[in-house]
């Protein structure tokens, strides 16, 4: 690789923004304790556009396990368009979590916009922009600006939106231990990016994909969801996302030798996702990566592994997992001679007029 992007840079950055999340978050600590034992929540709603719907899709999991609340991840336009999908028809104390890079993206201001006038004072943002829309509505800002991103590809601010998030559970069950884990995260990012760097960028030396698949179970379907997106933005490419026991029905008829599989191994499917990786590996004839929690992973037989070296639960491997996933996406980009930089018909927010 000759040229070197600025989101390379971006990418190789995630341990200040996760040292960013990790710091405001403990700052508010006081501030979001008291925020949610005033609101006492029903339950607790994440939106976001893309990227940041997928940060909140991971958090929203950990949310349900953690607290005992009802928590779910909504695109930002769903719950503009169908409000009566998602609102409870009779009582109900939701609170909204908004996680936006920008604080510009007109579905997601939509979004905040109506749900403060149902519920006012309900609102928390998780975002890098304290001005704007968001900023304003919100009775609870986690304002991370150093974590933004110049490049439209959204790489170390979806880990330190997921960290905070993730934080803000914990202090809520009282979870000192995950406080503790969640705290010490940001000292993991850069030998992470080390363990997985040769690797991937000889997986794209060797070859150019026709497709990649991105399999990830539970609580890591949303980095999985995530990755597709990144890799379609980042290199132009054909990328598709699926629970792994979910891709023995249907997706599997795409996989090939010209195919690149990426498997993102929990601990609670280890077993059955190895088996479907030797599989694809040995019968499909596709190059394989897995991508384990720690060294001596069962994996089956596969082209490639990595090892992110984090003894987390599965709810927060998603966190270690991103940054491989944020270089994969790269190292698709270049040998293409693409600017990874950039999006195809992409802008760094999205506006659109309302009807």
């Amino acid at each position: 690789m000759s040229l070197v992007y600025r989101s390379y840079d971006e990418i190789q950055t995630q341990e200040m923004a996760w040292k960013e999340a990790v710091r405001v978050t403990l700052e508010k600590k006081k501030e979001i304790e008291e925020f949610f034992d005033s609101a006492r929540p029903s339950e607790v709603i994440f939106v976001g556009c893309t990227s940041p719907y997928y940060a909140g899709y991971l958090a929203a999991s950990y949310w349900r396990t953690e607290t005992g609340l009802q928590a779910r991840a909504i695109p930002s336009s769903d719950l503009v368009l169908f409000p009566e999908h998602y609102y409870p028809k009779a009582g109900g104390n939701p609170v909204l979590i908004a996680l936006s890079r920008s604080g510009k993206t007109t579905e997601t201001n939509w979004a905040v916009e109506e749900f403060e006038r149902r519920y006012h004072g309900r609102t928390v943002l998780i975002g890098c922009n304290p001005h704007g829309v968001l900023a304003d509505f919100a009775r609870l800002k986690i304002l991370l600006p150093e974590s933004a991103e110049e490049t439209i590809p959204q790489s170390r601010s979806l880990g330190s939106f997921y960290i905070a998030a993730l934080m803000m559970a914990a202090f809520r069950s009282g979870n000192t231990k995950a406080i503790e884990t969640l705290t010490s995260a940001p000292g993991k990012a850069n030998a992470i990016l080390r363990r997985s760097e040769a690797t991937i960028e000889a997986l794209f030396e060797k070859k150019q994909y026709s497709n990649i698949f991105i399999l990830g179970q539970g609580p890591l379907f949303g980095v999985a969801q995530e990755a597709s997106v990144k890799f379609m933005e980042m290199a132009n490419q054909d990328a598709f996302s699926f629970p792994f026991l979910e891709t023995r029905h249907g997706p599997r008829s795409l996989i090939d030798e010209n195919s690149l599989v990426i498997g993102l191994y929990s601990q609670a499917g280890c077993q059955y996702e190895a088996q479907l990786m030797e599989e694809l590996t040995l019968i499909n004839q596709a190059t394989t990566l897995a991508v384990t929690p720690r060294e001596g992973w069962q994996t089956g037989k596969v082209t490639a592994s990595i090892s992110v070296d984090c003894d987390w639960p599965d709810s927060f491997t998603g966190l270690a997992y991103l940054p491989v996933t944020q270089l994969a996406a790269y190292y698709c980009a270049v040998p293409k001679g693409l600017n990874p930089d950039e999006a195809r018909f992409h802008t760094l927010f999205v506006e659109i007029k309302r009807f």
